[in-house]
């Protein structure tokens, strides 16, 4: 394996593992993000090891509650520079001990630089240590303080060798076994010391042990009994300790430590593809969820035009009074009368010319105009507000989107969608298109129209926009008109463009709202997808770490 390959890939490795970090992911503390911090602290450690294959050794004593290893660590510096008590737990802060210039070495610019910066490190500079080897005392792992566990995890990851210690009562355990299965799959250098056993329950627990360790995956890994000795100034006699002082002092000389970091850097890096792997999987659940999410947009967008047009012909959005006036006035009243009166003796182009509003006639056909295009309206704003909060209550129980209002306003409550004010162009824009047709549709009969005075035109405009909200901009060929108004409107209409062209404008004018709805609907819909884009990486940065896994694994 070519060591500057090996690390421009663990270096590229890094980059787009940090691809896949996001403020969203954090703030709800995405499940992905501890192996993916896991995975970043332990590349850190193997490319500071390529990068400085002459730095200290780094042991790490670690085990549970009570074990010894404090006591152990006071006996090798010869002085008591750890703390040991009955009280549990007692180590709540490393003691990292060593020579002075190999302290320097690691905690400023070696593998434990990084935790010096976010945790405190008790040090101990003493002469005593042997050269080239630096020792960490790590709180238990079986800690009840959270925070202690978590630092001993991550000195494990970065530990050249593991030296941990289990009693009699508690070798076994589950607990321990689960850290132990780990030092297999990372192939690093591993003694476990038995303690507070007799000679005679060491003779019975350390084959035992070694079954379980070789069950547990190890490849190579020693075990050894520290004797129950007296403890004096926190101390075991040194011919106690001896069998274990002996193989760390033994771990001292340049061919050992490369030897050893080259079976920690060969082990993890092996390991690194399976790590990515389970890292992926769990990023996968995530981008599952948002995909999920991203159908609760669109099934609460799509079809927001058909829900729009389902409710106008459910309801007829002209108050009472202004439709019986408005019927009134194209019915059986007014217009009616002149129209019947008008047809044989004036060509339409004529009567149309002279054709005058009677009193009061300008202000129904406002009201009307005005009414329809409210209603329309309203009810637009009330179909897209009922979008939003179906997609946010959907959201609100899933942990995800949970986890994304968290971090981030909810669009509805912000007033950044649905908002009244939205409808209401959209409306009157379609309102002018409106316009538009009935002046242009049936060139043949309307040609006059375009030099017919505004107020028959705007007449023609209102009678349309009455039609298609009473009717639900569906013509007599499609749904059976039974409203007053909408038939006498019909009636009117068809007399004046005829029946082709009203059915024609209909259809023109209901499509043009249509397209005009699902353009603001879409729009409205990508403020939620727009949150989502944080909520998981992007596939493009999955696809990159895939790529990069892909290439460690075929250098290794």
């Amino acid at each position: 394996m070519d060591r500057e390959e090996l690390q421009q890939t663990l270096t590229e490795l890094r980059q787009d593992l940090h691809g896949l970090d996001g403020e969203a992911a954090r703030d709800r503390d995405a499940p992905w993000l501890l192996p993916w911090e896991r995975l970043l602290r332990r590349i850190d450690g193997l490319i500071a090891r390529l990068e400085r294959q002459d730095e200290p050794l780094l042991v790490v004593f670690a085990g549970g509650t009570g074990a010894g290893k404090s006591t152990l660590a006071n006996t090798l510096a010869g002085s008591a520079v750890a703390a040991t008590s009955a009280r549990r737990p007692t180590t709540s802060v490393p003691t990292v001990i060593g020579r002075a210039a190999d302290l320097d070495t690691v905690l400023r610019r070696g593998v434990l630089a990084a935790e010096a910066e976010r945790a405190a490190l008790r040090t101990a500079p003493l002469e005593t240590v042997p050269e080239g080897v630096v020792v960490v005392d790590a709180p238990d792992v079986d800690s009840v303080e959270t925070a202690n566990r978590a630092a001993t995890e991550r000195l494990l990851e970065v530990a050249d060798v593991w030296v941990w210690l289990a009693t009699a009562r508690t070798y076994a355990d589950e607990a321990g076994m689960a850290y132990l299965r780990q030092a297999a799959q990372l192939d690093v250098s591993t003694l476990v010391v038995l303690t507070q056993a007799t000679e005679a329950e060491a003779r019975e627990i350390l084959p035992d042990l070694a079954e379980k360790l070789d069950a547990a995956g190890h490849r190579a890994v020693e075990t050894t009994h520290l004797p129950t000795a007296p403890v004096s100034d926190e101390r075991l006699p040194d011919s106690a300790a001896a069998p274990v002082l002996e193989r760390i002092r033994a771990l001292a000389p340049a061919d050992q430590r490369a030897a050893h970091r080259r079976r920690t850097v060969l082990g993890a890096v092996r390991y690194l593809p399976a790590e990515v792997d389970a890292l992926l999987e769990a990023v996968e659940a995530e981008r599952t969820a948002a995909r999920r999410l991203a159908a609760v947009i669109d099934e609460g967008y799509t079809d927001v035009p058909e829900r729009l047009l389902t409710q106008l012909q459910e309801g007829e959005p002209l108050r009472r009074e202004v439709l019986r006036r408005w019927t009134e006035l194209v019915g059986s009243g007014w217009l009616q009368r002149q129209l019947h009166a008008a047809v044989g003796q004036l060509s339409p182009r004529r009567w149309l010319g002279w054709l005058p509003l009677p009193r009061g006639g300008r202000q129904v056909e406002q009201e009307a105009k005005e009414e329809a295009r409210a209603g329309i309206a309203e009810m637009l704003h009330a179909v897209l507000d009922q979008a939003a909060a179906g997609v946010e209550s959907a959201w609100q129980q899933d942990p995800v989107g949970r986890g994304i209002f968290a971090r981030y306003p909810r669009p509805r409550s912000t007033a950044a969608i649905a908002r009244r004010a939205d409808a209401e162009a959209l409306v009157a824009a379609w309102e002018q298109q409106v316009a538009e047709h009935v002046a242009t549709i049936g060139r043949a009969k309307l040609s006059w129209a375009r030099r017919a005075t505004t107020g028959i035109n705007a007449t023609f405009t209102s009678a349309v926009l009455v039609l298609f909200t009473l009717s639900g901009g569906l013509s007599t060929g499609e749904l059976a008109l039974t409203a007053a108004g909408s038939t006498t409107t019909h009636t009117v209409l068809s007399r004046i463009l005829g029946e082709r062209n009203v059915h024609q404008l209909i259809t023109d004018i209901r499509a043009d709202l249509h397209a005009r709805v699902a353009a603001l609907a879409e729009s409205e819909a990508q403020a939620y997808h727009r949150l989502l884009t944080a909520a998981a990486p992007s596939p493009e940065a999955v696809s990159a770490v895939q790529a990069r896994r892909d290439a460690l694994e075929a250098l290794v």
